[in-house]
Order: structure tokens, then C-alpha cells, then sequence
């Protein structure tokens, strides 16, 4: 079955959101709403990057990651035809706030291969916020490791962890050989216990936005964490940015005996 190409809307070539991105997050929203259903022939390229006015190529890169999670099927005589990905036909990952893990035994427990899209140290002096949480000087020098993760080929998750420079990290650290709480426990003898944590939502900026390849303003859901030893004593502080069109949060409370007479 063939794809009417008016379901497609026409991209604003006047945004500062690249076209590219534009594309993508439009193929995206039609298989969700299932107006592209599963099965059906995807448009040639030709005709699709047609009625966009973009190149051949701007559309391949559009659709690169679609093809990654499987929600496009590239097949080399019978064209494109709208796939399932596997992520996408579990619906949103849903994380629990009852209890705390790394993103990287968060995700294993729930059986979701992920990988890093970006994974970058650097030290920086740091701001405001970051000097209040660890209770230092404004201007310090603390490692910063930045971290965009998915699990599929599309961006889900922008991480910025700053570390205490009590810890000792100076940036040479390999971030990528071990889950990080087992590199600090490893190679620091530095075990996290306490997890403080705020969650929020907040309009993507520019730099959150680029990351996640969305669109400048999208609502996007924002978990600020302040990790502690045993003693309390502040380890990292953790900020995330997680797409709110692939997470959702899970809480359970109890009511208690005081509660309940209250009523």
C-alpha cells in the first residue's frame, strides 16, 4: 500500500531548527499517530525530498536514525516501508523513583540495550548552583562529563554530572570501560548512597535542544540529583534531560497509619 504524500506537512525553511531535524521529527510523529502504519511503502526519496525542497541527502540523514530504531525498513529492491522498531513498539520507558540505579543498570534491568551518542570530559570552573550543592567556592575547578544515551540511535537522555574535587577525578579518567558508580567505587573507593532528588519540566534551550536533536522550547522532563556518601557528604551533582516522548516516571506511595486516621 502506497503513502498519500499529502499527509506529509511541508517543512518551515525559515526555522532555525535544521531541516534535517524538522524531517525526522515529522516522519516520527506520523508513525506514532500511526498515519504511516506499519507495512506500508515508504515515498522514494526523490518525490518525499521533492515535496520538502531538500536535497536527497538531507532526507537520508533525516531518516538515518528511524532506520536505526527500526521504524523505517530499507529494503534494496522494494524501497522503504514502515517498520516497528523494537523501542518504539514497547510505547515510553518508564523509570521508577522509588529506588535509584546509574542510567546504565537502570536500563540493563529493564532489558533496553543503550550506547552513548556523546560522551565528553572536560574541567570547568564552576557556576553558582553547582558551588552551593557542594558547598564550595564559586570558580572551583571540577570535572564536568557530559553524556547524551539512547537505546536506540536517536537521542533520549542528556546527562551533565559535576564531581567534588574532593573526589580526586582529574578528567583522564576512562568514563566508558565501567558503569560509573563502579569506576568511582573501583579505582576511588568512593560508594554512593543517598540520592537527593528534584524532578521537574522545563522548555529545552538552545544547548538541550541541539543534544536531542528537538526543536528549541519542547517541554522536556529535567532531574536534578545530588548524590551522597555515607556521611552525606556530596559526591556528584547529576543534571538530565530526558525526552518526554520516550520516559515517563514511576512513584508509589503508601499511606500510612497517621494518614489514615486523619481522614
Amino acid at each position: 500500500m502506497f503513502v498519500h504524500m499529502n499527509i506529509f506537512p511541508l517543512l518551515d525553511h525559515h526555522s532555525k531548527v535544521p531541516l534535517y531535524i524538522q524531517a525526522e521529527q515529522l516522519i516520527r510523529k506520523l508513525i506514532r499517530e500511526n498515519k504511516l502504519k506499519e507495512g506500508e511503502l515508504f515515498p522514494a526519496e526523490t518525490d518525499l525530498a521533492k515535496r520538502w525542497g531538500i536535497s536527497r541527502n538531507t532526507l537520508r540523514q533525516a531518516m538515518s536514525s528511524l532506520v536505526d530504531e527500526g521504524l523505517l525498513v530499507q529494503k534494496r529492491r522494494s524501497g522503504t516501508i514502515v517498520g516497528n522498531g523494537d523501542i518504539a513498539a514497547k510505547g515510553k520507558i518508564t523509570t521508577d523513583l522509588n529506588s535509584w540505579f546509574s542510567f546504565t543498570h537502570e536500563m540493563e534491568d529493564k532489558s533496553y540495550p543503550f550506547r552513548d551518542l556523546l560522551n565528553t570530559v572536560s574541567v570547568i570552573k564552576c557556576y553558582k548552583e553547582i558551588a552551593d550543592r557542594f558547598q564550595i567556592e564559586t570558580g572551583t575547578r571540577v570535572v564536568c562529563l557530559e553524556r547524551v544515551r539512547s537505546t536506540t540511535g536517536s537521542p533520549m537522555v542528556y546527562f551533565k554530572s559535576f564531581f567534588h574535587p574532593h573526589i580526586g577525578l582529574t578528567g583522564a579518567e576512562n568514563y566508558q570501560q565501567l558503569p560509573l558508580y563502579e569506576m568511582l567505587k573501583q579505582e576511588f573507593s568512593i560508594v554512593p548512597v543517598y540520592s537527593q532528588e528534584e524532578i521537574g519540566v522545563v522548555n529545552a534551550a538552545a544547548e538541550i535542544s541541539k543534544r536531542l536533536r528537538i526543536t528549541t522550547g519542547t517541554p522536556v522532563l529535567e532531574r536534578k540529583r545530588l548524590v551522597l556518601d555515607e556521611e552525606r557528604q556530596p559526591l556528584e551533582f547529576n543534571v538530565s534531560y530526558y525526552r518526554s516522548d520516550w520516559f515517563s516516571y514511576y512513584i508509589e506511595l503508601k499511606r500510612s497509619e497517621t494518614d489514615e486516621h486523619r481522614k
